[in-house]
């Protein structure tokens, strides 16, 4: 591919995906009965794949092999399963800390249900644009070592607009490094999707932290968090704590060490 066109597509391909990221949501607001709200934001975050499939297939011309359905279901729950235990880990850790203790406990089944759909969208159109699109192009042209950083930096640098210089610097190394070991892990989209859906559903609407310095409504657990910022995050959540940095790091190394064996 001419490299002006291999700069055009990284160049526009973002530019959509991130618009989408921002637009599709609306969706939701076409109903007001529950379970047709959640199933359009579901409905919401598969047309974003199958976008991304057209785009591929018209300027790319090749199969979107990252996107392949048999792979979907055992690989997306792979990724749900991963990013699960990887939040309760750190969770798990500030609590034997003492950081983190849980104030009460007021299940709202509802609030999950359209949490959990809503953040598909936020999964799909972010692990396009930047594993899909960012990480991809640069790791075919340059190879793994540049993608990881590039693609990494401009994770973390995006997240900017909502929380501070080193929580952003944090995002990088704990989900940008660890989002992208995990698409090399299978050299598809969906572990990396899981995990991403996962871990802002269950930090957010399950433990009751703020997402990427948004607070988000708790729908299980209310917790109180005290502590020193290195381990907090301060107002910017857990993704800021030291103690999520070097677990997302960990697991980020694992699942690359396995891929190359």
């Amino acid at each position: 591919m001419p490299l002006w066109k291999w700069i055009l597509l990284i160049v526009f391909g973002s530019a959509l995906f991130l618009f989408l990221s921002q637009t599709v949501p609306v969706v939701g607001s076409f109903s007001n009965k529950i379970w047709i709200k959640a199933l359009l934001l579901l409905l919401g975050a598969t047309a974003v794949l199958g976008l991304y499939a057209v785009w591929v297939k018209v300027f790319e011309r090749r199969k979107v092999s990252e996107l392949r359905l048999q792979r979907a279901f055992p690989d997306l729950m792979t990724g749900l399963l991963i990013g699960g235990l990887f939040i309760s880990c750190v969770v798990g850790v500030l609590a034997l800390m003492g950081v983190y203790r849980v104030d009460a406990v007021n299940i709202d089944w509802v609030g999950l249900l359209l949490s959990f759909a809503a953040f598909s969208i936020v999964a799909v159109c972010e692990e396009v644009l930047f594993r899909g699109i960012l990480f991809r192009m640069i790791d075919e042209r340059y190879g793994t070592l540049l993608a990881f950083i590039i693609s990494s930096l401009t994770f973390g640098a995006v997240h900017l607009m909502t929380v501070d210089f080193w929580t952003a610097m944090a995002i990088s190394a704990e989900a940008g490094f660890m989002l992208a070991a995990a698409y090399k892990f299978r050299n598809n989209l969906w572990i990396p999707i899981g995990i991403h859906w996962a871990w802002n559903f269950t930090l957010g609407p399950i433990f009751g932290v703020g997402v990427s310095g948004i607070s988000e409504d708790a729908y299980a657990i209310i917790p109180e968090i005290s502590g020193p910022y290195i381990l907090t995050g301060g107002n910017n959540g857990f993704e800021g704590s030291i103690v999520t940095v070097l677990i997302g790091v960990t697991v980020g190394i694992v699942l690359y060490i396995y891929k190359r064996k």
